[in-house]
């Protein structure tokens, strides 16, 4: 982990008082690469009396709870069983606002469902990773090294959870048993080969043995930021050059056009959303996480209303299906009425979802401290000397020069390793897992269709989304448009015509009243379109993590974020991050390794 960042683990988060005491006590310093790591673990059932203590500001808002409304939250009375301390009476207001405003934001569909959750605080330097489900699970499946755990001993510890707990210690540790004193319980019993006492009753983590070679990892991290070069300055490409930006790196980033997104970034806009049906499904956790690690950033980053906008999305009722009560759906509709100026239709609610205007966010991301984008700069190649990777342009020149690498250019990327001998003999060799993983990497295409949405006749409330998505009301130069659209096309032979053509035959099944409205704007030409090129892996999750097994060249990989990559892009960025700098992961290790690289 870098040189002045703290890593807490604390087995029973609670309330947050922990969280925010860290907070107050550890305010990062002016040094961009000082953060505080705070991993917190929640049983599913704790989460509505955590939830209690954050109340919205109105007993209106308490009784009808709005997963569209900015409510405001008022400070927790006692954020410790009654008895507050001077630490936490003395946190910033903004703290506990800012904590209340993201957890009601987990719980827009009810309890947030088991897997991790990370939240960024403080403009990305206070990162707060929730661990929702059984305490054993959560253990289990936790990558990190804290550098202090925060146990609960109130609650019973086996055996088995008492030794997880050795596995996420390094050597100086230390081990509070938070809870002991208040209620007179005893500390449970550890080994005294592996912790010692140390000051104030706490425990330091210090065998008497060395530790295996194994704790240390298996990727070579970096413990302080240095220069980066990012190829590509698509989806990708910008959010991981604002997340390592965040942790100190100077970062270039280099594109071959003369702006930002110009390839399957620079869609007029696109739907984030929770995918897969059961939890079964690693879809499920995946996209979930990523869905609110997401809206969390575009809240502090852009205009909501005016560059992206939440509320969720309506799902066509299948053959047979009735449509359910949902208060919260009902709720949604409302709020959300004002804004997109049409009458809600009749359809399952998804509360999971919002939509988004990809360049806005891109444009923020690489606006960055820390970030410079070079438009224009077309890598021929790259190569690599004297422990510097370099991206060269036709006649061999330097365009820039670091000792971190991330290639972040979808298909290019496969160009640019493919058959590169000079890479080979003089870096660590790429794995063979990474180079099945590019050849297997394949472009698909679609296409988004728009048109003007004011005064169109049986238009939804809110975005619809099935096979494909109908974006009902978004503001733009031209006024109100409406976009349909998706497509995972193997060419791209199709006429324009055709496209819009297969566009509105979407959204004949995802909204039937508005076919005729839609063909008539067809057939007088009032119709936009955008054309684009994806990259999909071969199982169509994003390849994410270094281009050889250990790591020990420097140069890594975010790739192939396919039909996805609005929703996985902060959450891979994020999981890169973390991995370069040995810190606590954004996943579960499972679903980690689901996105590695190196899975083949």
């Amino acid at each position: 982990m870098a040189v002045g960042a703290t890593c807490i683990l604390d087995t029973a988060f609670g309330t947050g008082a922990g969280f925010l005491r860290a907070w107050q006590a550890c305010v990062p310093t002016q040094q961009p690469s000082a953060q505080l790591h705070y991993v917190g673990l929640m049983e599913v059932d704790q989460w509505e009396s955590t939830l209690s203590f954050f109340l919205p500001a109105t007993h209106e808002e308490m009784a009808n709870p709005s997963p569209t409304a900015a409510a405001s939250y008022t400070a927790p009375a006692n954020l410790n069983a009654g008895r507050p301390t001077k630490a936490e009476r003395d946190a910033p207001t903004r703290h506990v606002l800012a904590l209340g405003q993201a957890l009601h934001a987990l719980a827009a569909a009810g309890p947030p469902a088991p897997g991790f959750y990370r939240l960024l605080f403080d403009q990305g330097r206070v990162l707060l990773t929730l661990c929702i489900g059984p305490r054993d699970a959560s253990l289990a499946q936790l990558a990190m090294k804290a550098d202090q755990i925060v146990a609960d001993a109130k609650q019973a510890w086996t055996a088995n959870q008492l030794h997880k707990l050795k596995a996420v210690a390094r050597r100086g540790t230390t081990l509070v048993w938070a809870g002991s004193s208040e209620t007179g319980c005893a500390s449970p019993a550890l080994d005294d080969s592996l912790w010692k006492p140390h000051k104030d009753g706490a425990l330091v983590f210090d065998p008497t043995w060395a530790l295996r070679n194994s704790r240390a990892g298996t990727v070579r991290t970096f413990e302080k930021p240095g220069r980066c070069t990012v190829i590509g300055s698509g989806i990708s490409g910008a959010l991981v050059a604002r997340t390592l930006a965040l942790r100190g790196w100077q970062v270039t980033v280099l594109e071959q056009q003369g702006h930002a997104a110009g390839g399957a970034s620079g869609l007029p806009a696109g739907l984030v959303s929770a995918s897969g049906s059961s939890p079964a499904d690693p879809l499920f956790a995946l996209s979930r996480s990523a869905y609110h690690l997401t809206r969390h950033a575009l809240q502090t980053m852009l205009a909501q209303g005016e560059d992206w906008d939440e509320g969720g999305a309506l799902r066509p009722l299948s053959p047979g299906e009735r449509q359910g009560k949902n208060p919260k759906a009902n709720a949604a509709s409302v709020q959300s009425a004002p804004r997109l100026a049409g009458a809600s239709a009749p359809s399952p609610w998804q509360a999971l979802a919002l939509w988004l205007k990809p360049k806005a966010w891109i444009q923020a991301c690489l606006s960055s401290p820390g970030v410079s984008l070079r438009p224009n700069m077309a890598v021929h190649s790259i190569g690599y000397a004297a422990g510097q990777w370099q991206a060269l342009d036709v006649r061999g020149q330097v365009l820039a020069q670091s000792e971190l690498m991330v290639l972040c250019n979808a298909m290019d990327a496969a160009r640019l390793l493919g058959g590169n001998s000079e890479i080979q003999a003089q870096a660590h060799p790429l794995s063979p897992a990474a180079w099945r993983a590019l050849a297997q990497m394949h472009p698909v295409y679609g296409s988004i269709s728009s048109g003007p949405a004011a005064g169109l006749p049986h238009r939804p409330a809110l975005p619809v989304q099935g096979q494909g998505h109908f974006l009902p009301a978004l503001p733009s130069a031209q006024g109100l448009q409406w976009l349909t659209g998706a497509g995972f096309e193997s060419d791209d032979s199709a006429t324009d015509a055709a496209c819009h053509q297969t566009n509105l035959s979407r959204v004949a099944h995802l909204v039937p009243g508005l076919t005729a409205s839609l063909q008539a704007q067809f057939q007088s030409g009032q119709l936009g379109l955008w054309r684009g090129q994806r990259c999909v892996s071969h199982d169509r999750l994003p390849l994410v993590g270094p281009a050889s097994s250990g790591g020990e060249n420097g140069l890594w990989m975010c790739l192939a974020l396919g039909a996805r990559g609005l929703t996985f892009a902060a959450l891979c960025a994020e999981l890169l991050a973390a991995r370069l700098m040995d810190e606590p992961l954004p996943l579960p290790k499972r679903l980690a390794r689901l996105l590695d690289v190196q899975r083949l």
